[in-house]
């Protein structure tokens, strides 16, 4: 079967290829695509070799994706053709994928919303290692794609009140209106002291970071409460130096590594689930109403325009939050 696939054939670079795909491996289900999401950051840091990627090219582009099944491999179970699913895939009309990567779309779930599980899977099992108890004050520092879902997340968790910063106005309106209690602007020389009234003089009890640049992490340990957490949710590319002592010893501060890779390949348990439980779960939530993704969309376009896509994403445009690629004309 042939698949048409987005990815990265040099540095800075993105096409289009046609791949053939074999028929499914005995553990392995066939997903013909519906959607598929670009996580900016991510994408961006593969596609320009920055610090902490592999920097090796060609390269497979994409993350998160929904289809619906057309194959599935002798040992599958819970899974037949005609299924409509959603999971870690690349970008790309036609894929293989592991059965542990990928969950259910439930019923009331569109496939554009669905795109979004690795997304809600990842901002899912950040917070989930933070405990998060009820009443407890969070901030959310950078309000990106996955910032935007986590602080949703925390919010259903019982963080009150959940605090989003950033330094893009119109991410701060797009926080607010999905919920964020206060929003602060980063570019405000006195933003950390903004928090700190804003949790009463104590610091935030958890602090979710999830900016993905170096220099942020410090900021994140200053606004943290005494005994609080912090956890670094997004990939960050590049070194941070830290007053240990100062910063994290003398304020009892808990840091917690929070990357997808760090969780259970099958059984869950607390604090951290399987890729599938977080996954059945955030689509539940969706479906719920409980979090909302469609108002992260800054743009849906079908596969055919990937260089206009990538070229947004490349470009930094500050007002980007993520792309739904259209996949059902390949």
């Amino acid at each position: 079967m042939q698949s048409k696939q987005i990815f990265a054939p040099q540095k800075e670079t993105v096409a289009i290829r046609e791949l053939d795909i074999p028929a499914p491996g005995p553990r392995e289900v066939q997903v013909r695509a519906e959607a598929s999401i670009v996580s900016p950051g991510t994408e961006r840091a593969f596609i320009s070799g920055m610090v902490n990627t592999s920097g090796i090219f060609p390269q497979n582009l994409g993350y998160s994706c929904a289809g619906v099944v057309t194959q599935v491999g002798e040992q599958v179970q819970g899974f037949r053709p005609g299924d409509r699913v959603a999971g870690i895939m690349f970008h790309q009309s036609l894929s293989n994928c592991a059965q542990e990567k990928l969950v259910h779309v439930p019923d009331g779930v569109c496939m554009r919303d669905a795109s979004f599980v690795r997304i809600g899977v990842i901002s899912m099992q950040g917070v989930r290692k933070a405990r998060i108890e009820l009443g407890e004050s969070c901030v959310i520092l950078g309000m990106g794609l996955i910032g935007q879902v986590a602080m949703q997340l925390a919010r259903a968790n019982g963080a009150y009140p959940v605090i989003a910063v950033d330094r893009v106005p119109s991410k701060l309106e797009l926080a607010r209106q999905c919920g964020a209690d206060i929003v602060i602007d980063a570019n405000q020389p006195d933003y950390i002291e903004q928090v700190l009234q804003a949790t009463g003089g104590a610091g935030a009890r958890v602090v979710i970071e999830s900016t993905g640049f170096p220099g942020p992490i410090n900021d994140a340990l200053l606004m943290a409460a005494r005994f609080g957490r912090v956890v670094i949710l997004a990939s960050t590319r590049g070194n941070t130096t830290v007053n240990f002592y100062r910063d994290v010893h003398k304020k009892a501060l808990t840091i917690i590594g929070a990357h997808i890779s760090a969780n259970p390949a099958q059984e869950s348990y607390p604090g951290y689930w399987s890729f599938q439980d977080n996954g059945k779960a955030f689509l539940d939530l969706i479906a719920s109403g409980r979090v909302q993704v469609a108002p992260l969309i800054s743009e849906y376009r079908p596969f055919a325009e990937a260089q206009a896509i990538y070229e947004r994403v490349l470009g930094w445009d500050k007002d980007y939050v993520t792309t739904v690629i259209d996949w059902r004309e390949a």
